[in-house]
This record gives structure tokens, sequence and C-alpha cells, in this order.
């Protein structure tokens, strides 16, 4: 059986990001990257994909936006260099470095929080901007009189830091950056090999003594200087790998077993052999991007383990750009390449939170490796899926109450912040949609339509969101957008826990899907019976014999502990493959929702089924006459050819 291919999405929060590293470590351990790594390399593997019988999953991306991003870059380090006890023991070490742990820092993040919740309690709107000159003065208390205070009190004080506001400081040891950067610079030969064919074709389209031959010789040969620097990289790697003592159980080490460079010459197909070669060695090594946004032309900029520290490669610096919330940080000023003329450009960048929150259409745009485009996306989202709603009183005739939204003006900021996160978010995921939906609207050779792509793959999307209310009974605290400032280590833990708890009942979700997943017909039969426990009689009036066909998950999602009573814990998005209603071939679409005990396997209840679309039948010999005389006689008439099969 073929494993899975699968790339996590770290939705950004700030200090809320805690939660994702409980998630990230339980989520890590399911995957066997290793098996792919020691499996035979070779064209034949990577064509398969079921080279050993392979059937854990494989994780080919994570992605991450501001405390995401730092989170997802642990996450992969870890990942990478020790497996998911390492990556857990990053993860715990950076988040437990960033809490209010000695007596002064904990006692000014408490005042800090009091004076927010009161300004939102108020209704104040306060503008803030790290260029004015009271957050100047904030900055100066924050990088040099703090600094100063904590060394004058000894190394062993215990009551503050000096890297306390530091972010920084707290990254830089956090991983190896030298490895990352000699990784990135080796990962982005393929880039560079295609950079240096498109630029022979183009030129081929000219004559041979047209004047924009000269530019395009001199494109190839510094591109032909920057793949020599490249193949030096590799050393780097293996130097850093040394050094660190990364041993046989280390992915990276496990992927450079077989590194052997092809013979180096200028033309496309010695070079494509390279790119060939390079790819065996990446392509057990998870993707990581990082998101961030350009405030001048609003560019979406994703930061690329497979790019160069100076073309878009993972940097300390893009992790801060990542996570510089504009009314706190100034934006952070990076030297970067225009992706069309790959000459020098600066960069101002702001948070992610503006425009990918997190990367979700690089793990599928742009990928230069198809082998590395995942068959699901695992979203570790934050953001509420939901605004809070209060109960009103009942009306009408119904059983169902009234319910409105809570708008103070705290409130509003609160919902403003989920919002702008999931906005992103969704936009994110709409494209993954997009492909899904043309996949299904477009079968071979049909006539003027778009046909899907030949490297498009159907994506399942599952969400592993955060419960908020869950969070708010174990701390005690609210955990509006303030509190995503909050660096109480209560807060932190209980946020890590959490994450671990869903992590663990996204899992058993995932191993309980399989019950869904079969005919149609009983599933018709079950969203007739009761729904949400309001009795009814109309299980007795379903045609359970009227449909047939198979069913496909599309996602599931964990977003409840089940605090409310009757509360549903978890969904599950599925739509039919080739169904049939009364012989006639047609789309369905439905959810599935978990209200009991997700252990017990039990509490499934079907909900919102319905025909999203109608397929042609095929007409019988004799046309339409025919047809009308076959459909009159109850005949039945056979459904279009199934089209063609897709990963799932």
């Amino acid at each position: 059986m073929a494993s899975r291919d699968i790339a996590i999405a770290c939705q950004g929060g700030g200090s809320h990001a805690a939660y994702t590293a409980g998630v990230l470590p339980v989520l890590l351990g399911e995957f066997d990257n290793l098996a792919r790594a020691h499996a035979a390399a070779g064209q034949a593997y990577r064509e398969s994909g079921t080279e050993g019988g392979l059937e854990a999953p494989v994780l080919v991306a994570i992605s991450g936006t501001s405390g995401g991003a730092i989170s997802a870059l642990l996450g992969w380090y870890g990942f990478i260099t020790g497996g998911f006890e390492e990556a857990r023991r990053r993860l715990d070490t950076f988040w437990d470095n960033n809490s209010a742990t000695h007596w002064a820092e904990a006692t000014l993040n408490h005042y800090a929080r009091a004076v927010s919740d009161a300004t939102s309690m108020f209704g104040l709107d306060v503008k803030s901007s790290p260029y004015a000159q009271t957050m100047q003065g904030m900055e100066w208390f924050s990088a040099s009189l703090w600094p100063a205070m904590a060394r004058a009190l000894g190394p062993d004080n215990p009551w503050m830091r000096p890297d306390y506001f530091a972010l920084p400081q707290l990254l830089r040891p956090a991983v190896d950056w030298q490895l990352i950067h000699a990784w990135g610079e080796f990962a982005s030969l393929p880039l560079e090999v295609r950079r240096w064919v498109r630029s022979e074709l183009q030129a081929a389209m000219f004559a041979p003594d047209a004047p924009c031959q000269q530019t395009y010789r001199a494109e190839r040969m510094a591109i032909e200087q920057r793949i020599e620097d490249k193949l030096g990289a590799a050393g780097r790697v293996l130097d850093r790998i040394e050094r660190l003592g990364l041993g046989d159980a280390s992915l990276l080490r496990a992927a450079f077993g077989r590194w052997q460079p092809p013979p180096l010459r200028y033309e496309a197909q010695s070079l494509e052999a390279l790119a060939g070669a390079v790819q065996a060695v990446t392509q057990c090594i998870p993707h990581l991007l990082i998101g961030a946004v350009e405030l001048h032309e609003g560019d979406f900029v994703a930061f690329s383990s497979e790019r160069g520290s100076d073309d878009g490669g993972i940097s300390l610096d893009a992790v801060l750009a990542s996570a510089a919330v504009p009314w706190l940080f100034r934006a952070r000023l990076m030297r970067g390449l225009d992706p069309d003329t790959l000459a020098p450009r600066e960069l101002a960048l702001w948070d992610g939170l503006f425009s990918q929150n997190p990367p979700v259409r690089d793990f599928l745009s742009g990928v230069l490796d198809d082998a590395k485009k995942p068959d699901e996306i695992w979203v570790v989202q934050i953001n509420p899926a939901q605004a809070k709603v209060e109960a009103g009183a009942a009306t009408g005739s119904g059983a169902k109450a009234a319910r409105r939204l809570v708008m103070s003006g705290g409130e509003i900021w609160d919902l403003r912040n989920a919002l702008a996160g999931n906005l992103a978010l969704n936009q994110e995921l709409g494209f993954v949609e997009a492909i899904n939906r043309r996949m299904d609207a477009t079968p071979p050779d049909s006539d003027g339509r778009m046909p899907a792509k030949r490297d498009d793959r159907r994506v399942q999307v599952d969400r592993i969101v955060m419960d908020s209310d869950a969070i708010e009974l174990a701390t005690g605290m609210d955990l509006g957008a303030n509190s995503k400032l909050d660096r109480d280590p209560r807060l932190k833990e209980a946020l890590c826990e959490h994450g671990r708890l869903q992590a663990r009942r996204y899992l058993a979700l995932r191993r309980q899907v399989g019950q869904l997943c079969g005919d149609l017909g009983p599933v018709l039969a079950g969203a007739c019976g009761s729904v949400a426990g309001i009795a009814g009689d109309a299980g007795g009036a379903c045609r359970a014999t009227a449909g047939r066909g198979a069913l496909l998950v599309e996602g599931s999602t964990v977003y409840s502990t089940g605090a409310a009573a009757g509360a549903p814990r978890a969904l599950v998005r599925w739509r039919t493959l080739d169904a049939e209603i009364g012989g006639r071939p047609v789309q369905i679409e439905g959810r599935s929702e978990l209200a009991d005990d997700m252990d017990a396997g039990s509490g499934w209840r079907v909900q919102a089924v319905r025909i999203t679309g109608l397929a042609p039948r095929r007409m019988p010999a004799g046309g339409v006459a025919a047809l009308a005389d076959a459909t009159r006689g109850g005949e039945r008439v056979e459904a279009t050819p199934a089209r063609t099969q897709v990963r799932h």
C-alpha cells in the first residue's frame, strides 16, 4: 500500500502558537520519512511511490506564519535532525524560554495584560506605531535598559533575564542556522537549472546575432556561477552534520547516504540530470515555508527551505519578518531577488497575518518536484471557526433558540482579529478547493473546457482547531485578541497540553473516518433519522435503496472538546464518486458530525446532504426518442463512464 503524502499548515496567533507546539510532536510521530530515505533510491521508487510497501504517512511540507512560523521552524528542524522527540524538545525549550518565568517578567506581563484588557473593555481604539516617540521609548526600555538591569543583577538572579524581550536572541540558538542556509543553497539547485533552461529556450526564440543574445548569455553565465557555488553547499551540509553529531537516525544524514553528483556540463540534459540527483536527496526532507507580506507592493512572500538565503530562503530575518506585528515592530528590511529579472531588490516585510496565514497554495503551485505535492493538508488552526454567540429568547414555533452576536468594543476587536487570520487561511484553502472542483468538473477529452493539469491531484484538507472555551475553562483567562501577547506560563502550559489532546483526538478521528466510507445507501438512511437530538418520523419515509455509489472524504475537523452538552466534537465533509439516484448520475455532498466520545466509535450523525451536480446520461441508440421511451418504461439508463481515477 502506498504511503500518504502529508503537508502541515500552522496558523499564526502570537503566544497562542504554543498550541501548535503541543500539536506538532504528536503529529510528527506518525510520519516515517526515514523509510523513504532508506528505500532503494532511483527513478523506480520516485515514480511508483510504493517501493518497500510503505504504509505510514510521509511529511512532504510544513508551513507557518508569525508564531506558527516559529513552531513550524522548530518542528521541521527537530524532525530532520533527530525525529519527533527532538522536535518536541526544541519546541518545549523555546516556549519555556518565551514565558514570563521570572518575577519582574511575570509582574510586567500581568500589568500589560490588565491595561490592554481595560482598554478593550471601555471600547478605546488605541492606535500604536513602533515609529512613534512613545513606542521608541518602550523599545529603548526593552532593548537597552532592561538587559542592562538584568545583567547587573547577575546571570542566576530570579528577577529578570536580559533576553526576555529579544526574540532574535531566543531564536538564534534554537537551530543551527549555518546548516539551514547550506541546505537551502543545495536544495535550490533544481531551481537554478530551470532558470538556465528557460534562459536558453528564450534565446532560441531569436536569431543568433540578435542583440538580446548577449543579455541571455550573461544571464546563463551568472546562473552557471551560482550552480558551481551551490554544488559546494553539499559539502557544507555534510560538514555541519558531522559537527552536530547527527547519527544514523537523522533524516538529514539518511538523505545524503547516496548523494553522488553527476558529471556537470552546461547543456540541458546534463543539468536536468543534476536536478534529478538533487531531488533524489531532497524528496524525503519536508519543504518548510514561512509566510510574510511585502508592505509596499502587497506581495505575498513565502520563504522556502529550498532556496538560497539571498533568494527567498529561510533565515533568522525571515522568521522575524513573519512575526513582525505592525503595531508593535518595525517592518523588517531584507534583500531579495526579483523573481522575474533576478535583480537584487529591497523588501520591507510585515507579519504574514495579512497575506498567507499560513502558506497553503505553495504546497501545490510552483513546486519543482511533483512528488512532493501532498495528498492531504492538516491545518493547525488557532483562530476559532465561528464567532462566539449567546442564546436569546426562543422565538416562533420551532424548538431552536434565537442567537445574537456579542458585540461589545472588546469583542469586536477580538472578532476582527480572528477574522483577519481566518480570511487569509480560507483564501489559501480556496485555492485547494478550486483544484478539487476543477478535477470534478472537467473529464478528459471534454470539449470547450479547461482540462485538469497533468500534475494536479485531489487534496483532502483536515483541520485541528484550538478550542478556546476549553483553554478558558482550564486557566480562568479570557482568550481574546489581547491574550495573544500574554506570556503567562499557565497559559502556555494549557495551550501545549490542549494541543497534545487535540492532536491525539484528530488521529483517533482519522482512524474512524473509514467507517464513513462505503456505500451511499446506508449513509442516506442515516441522514433520515434523528438529527441533533430532535426526534422525528422521517426515517420511515427514507428510501435507502434510492442511492448507490462510493463516498470520498474531502476533509475532517476536530474543533471542540465537547465542553458544552450535546456540542459536536468533530465534523467530516464527504462527497460521492459516480453516485446514482434513481439511475441518474449525480454529485452529492454531505457532512457527518460526531457528538459522543470519539474513542467509543459512536455518535455519528449525518447532516446537510444535498445534490450539487447532475451528470449527463449516455444517449442510447435511437437518440432522444429512445431515451424518452426508456425513461417512461422505467428502464435504467447507464451513467456516463467514470472519469479519470483520482488519488484517494
